[in-house]
């Protein structure tokens, strides 16, 4: 009878550990999977950095337009292009997104004037009739700065300005959604 009751033990402590060495193997397979997000994560952000210094105010807008739709991107947003062509008139409205802010792209290296928020902000409710129904807010990003004249409009009209600085500190910092919305 003794030896009955050792075997039942045996096989009760085999199927604990079982369990426990399948629960340990799970845990180590989701800690390399974070692991490895986090560093294909910080090279994308890598990449992004030295492609913006590379852009940023080499006059290039259509370059520009491209780091931002893959910025934009990476921060979790859903991009859309106003136009499929270059050459068809985008009415001051480079990109949309998630079909509610509408942003325009100035690759300058002086300051943006307040013609840009002039456009974008026409532009935006051009689009809001044409295709977008959804856009509430309207963006000017540049690789620049703004002019006072332009921060003073923007602000007055309601239009959300990042410069420059604003994209390295989202750069430094690590993409999200709240880089633009902490302005909405």
């Amino acid at each position: 009878m003794q030896d009955y009751k050792s075997e039942v033990i045996h096989l009760d402590n085999f199927g604990f550990y079982a369990i426990l060495f399948l629960i340990l193997f799970a845990v180590v397979i989701v800690f390399a999977y974070i692991i490895s997000y986090s560093y294909k994560k910080s090279r994308n952000l890598k990449k992004l950095r030295e492609w913006f210094e590379i852009v940023a105010g080499n006059g290039d807008g259509t370059e520009f337009e491209k780091f931002l739709e893959v910025f934009f991107a990476q921060s979790g947003w859903n991009v859309k292009k106003p136009t499929s062509s270059t050459n068809t008139s985008d009415f001051g409205v480079d990109l949309i997104l998630d079909g509610k802010i509408a942003v325009q792209a100035k690759n300058y290296i002086n300051g943006v004037t307040n013609k840009a928020i002039q456009e974008v902000f026409t532009g935006m409710k051009y689009w809001k009739n044409n295709g977008f129904p959804r856009l509430k807010y309207a963006m000017v990003i540049s690789t620049s700065t703004f002019t006072r004249a332009a921060k003073k409009q923007a602000y007055s009209v309601g239009v959300i300005l990042k410069d420059g600085n604003d994209i390295r500190e989202a750069l430094r910092k690590g993409l999200s959604k709240q880089w633009v919305k902490e302005r909405i």
